[in-house]
């Protein structure tokens, strides 16, 4: 018995401290099981990014609602590219783009990113009606930080462009997502010439391509932890896409 050989005196402070250590054998007994947490708080995360480990990049326009993504896990890495002043826009490519523009407006925040985010590890470009995992995104970061050698993460599309040598052969990454790290864009090389108007995904390819050459590693995306136009899991389903009046 805890208690067994005690003066009277000492009873009380032997009590408390016998309640005490049978309330903390309790509480490690019921949250722990084989040395892993049980019950995790919501937002709990071992391995929270950082402000130098995570910048997400998305082109908008004066239509996009960037409440919506500024209230998802990627709002606090969230750097909008637009072509107006305005509240919401943090990397402005001044020319005012359009569709047949968005190769330039690609040039352009490329450019920024190299020149003025040299303290951060890894990029996301996200279009504007697409979502992607958070913990697949912290899966990538933790498996390839560090890497001295350019690294490449997309669903990638052979280019072939007869009219551009410089595009031609190029794998570029499809819009929706593409992921890189600091290594990719310290070789990219933005100053590439073609003919013609060209999907900016593939410009982006093009300039990977001749800058970074055979050394870049291309990772394959897990598309089941990106969702494009439409966002369908268990029992929501949400439509992403613009409206169509709009």
């Amino acid at each position: 018995m805890c208690i067994k050989n005690l003066n009277v005196r000492n009873i009380a402070l032997a009590l408390f401290l016998c309640l005490l250590i049978a309330e903390l054998t309790f509480v490690g007994t019921s949250i722990y099981s084989e040395g892993r947490p049980r019950f995790i708080p919501y937002g709990y995360s071992r391995h929270e990014f950082t402000n130098d480990s995570l910048v997400v990049v998305m082109p908008i326009n004066e239509n996009t609602d960037t409440q919506f993504y500024r209230n998802q896990w990627l709002g606090d890495y969230l750097h909008t590219v637009c072509d107006f002043d305005g509240p919401d826009c943090s990397l402005s490519c001044n020319a005012k783009s359009t569709y047949e523009t968005l190769d330039k407006k690609t040039i352009c925040f490329t450019n920024i990113l190299k020149q003025e985010f040299k303290h951060v590890n890894f990029f996301i470009k996200l279009d504007d009606d697409a979502l992607v995992d958070k913990e697949y995104v912290r899966d990538m970061i933790e498996k390839y930080k560090g890497y001295n050698r350019p690294v490449y993460i997309s669903d990638f599309i052979l280019n072939l462009d007869g009219q551009n040598p410089v595009l031609d052969g190029s794998y570029y990454g499809n819009g929706k997502f593409y992921m890189f790290n600091r290594a990719l864009l310290d070789c990219i090389n933005t100053e590439i010439k073609y003919k013609g108007r060209r999907n900016e995904d593939a410009i982006f390819g093009a300039m990977v391509y001749n800058g970074c050459g055979p050394n870049v590693l291309k990772i394959t995306e897990d598309d089941s932890k990106i969702w494009h136009k439409q966002y369908e899991n268990k029992n929501k389903k949400i439509d992403l896409s613009a409206l169509t009046n709009h």
